[in-house]
């Protein structure tokens, strides 16, 4: 989405600031989800300096849950109330948004892959944006075949060699072992510092320092963020299962929630859940009985506009329901 105009961003506002409108939202605590957020200053990223006046916005407006109030329901006339989640456990998690979190003592959840925790080790979809931000030649050879990386077709080629690793199988193997055999090194075209900030995962150690804090809890997000449904049974689980036990010997204590991938799961991912012992699956649309402890909905925020991000936290239900793409 565009940013709002003035009169959209006024009519956005207006929406969220009277006290009274509370009455109509949602009496549960509407989970909001984040990725990363990087330092640098890039108007395509929720970056440091933006995530903290998200943070000021909603702390005027509403009040924070944990995991644990999550069945709690307000009264009309209180603050809305919020859940944070951070999906993939980037390593700006650990540098940029716990501290901002901590200083306004607001707690979260951060659902973390564990592939990345290894450096020279990148979740295959931030590899590829990686690949088109920051490649810097006219293009690669991949099979026998020029990849086109000019300006003009870049955004193309990215595309179709998403496609096609996404048909390679066993899902998500063959697709990491392309990745990492056939394709350009992110290290060769992208340098340490921006990695760090924008693509690499949170070490081991970062994840269990964030364990430590009472502020915030840590879920399962699966090894390596595969579209769950495209795996067999055997895949899912192992999938679900490593992500947990590694997560549990970082943490040294259990975990029993995790967020589905690109939200992306079914009835199968939901018995692996059961059969592991997790309590509760977060995902984002709900797709099966609505009503799950297995499918708890979330709203994605990936817009840089306050406007947007008080509508999303006052009306995240009726964003669901109605399935607006608001950005």
């Amino acid at each position: 989405m565009n940013a709002p105009s003035g009169l959209t961003k006024s009519i956005l506002s207006f929406s969220y600031s009277l006290p009274l409108l509370r009455v109509l939202s949602s009496r549960s605590p509407i989970v909001l989800l984040y990725h990363g957020v990087p330092r640098r200053d890039d108007d395509s990223y929720i970056t440091e300096t933006v995530f903290e006046q998200h943070i000021l916005l909603l702390k005027r407006y509403c009040d924070f849950a944990t995991p644990e109030s999550l069945g709690a329901r307000r009264n009309p006339l209180d603050k809305v109330r919020v859940l944070l989640t951070f999906d993939d456990g980037m390593r700006n998690n650990a540098v940029v948004v716990a501290p901002i979190l901590r200083q306004h003592k607001v707690p979260a959840v951060f659902f973390v892959c564990s592939r990345h925790a290894t450096p020279g080790k990148y979740l295959w979809f931030v590899y590829l944006d990686a690949l088109e931000r920051h490649f810097a030649g006219n293009g690669f050879r991949f099979r026998g075949e020029f990849v086109d990386m000019t300006a003009a077709q870049r955004q193309t080629s990215v595309k179709r060699l998403s496609e096609f690793l996404l048909t390679l199988t066993p899902h998500p193997g063959a697709m990491y072992q392309v990745i990492e055999e056939e394709l350009p090194r992110l290290e060769d075209f992208v340098s340490e510092q921006v990695t760090s900030d924008c693509y690499a995962g949170m070490t081991a150690e970062q994840v269990g320092e964030l364990a430590d804090d009472p502020l915030f809890s840590i879920g399962i997000h699966t090894v390596d963020h595969p579209f769950l449904t495209r795996c067999d049974g055997t895949e899912i689980m192992r999938q679900i299962h490593q992500n947990k036990t590694w997560i549990e010997d970082v943490c040294r204590r259990p975990c029993n929630a995790m967020a589905y991938p690109g939200g992306d799961y079914n009835s199968d991912v939901i018995a692996s859940n059961r059969n592991l012992g997790i309590a509760h699956g977060f995902a984002v649309m709900s797709k099966m009985t609505g009503s799950s402890p297995y499918e708890i909905p979330r709203v994605g925020v990936y817009a840089t506009s306050l406007e947007i991000l008080g509508f999303k936290a006052y009306w995240g239900n009726y964003i669901r329901r109605f399935n607006l793409n608001l950005g």
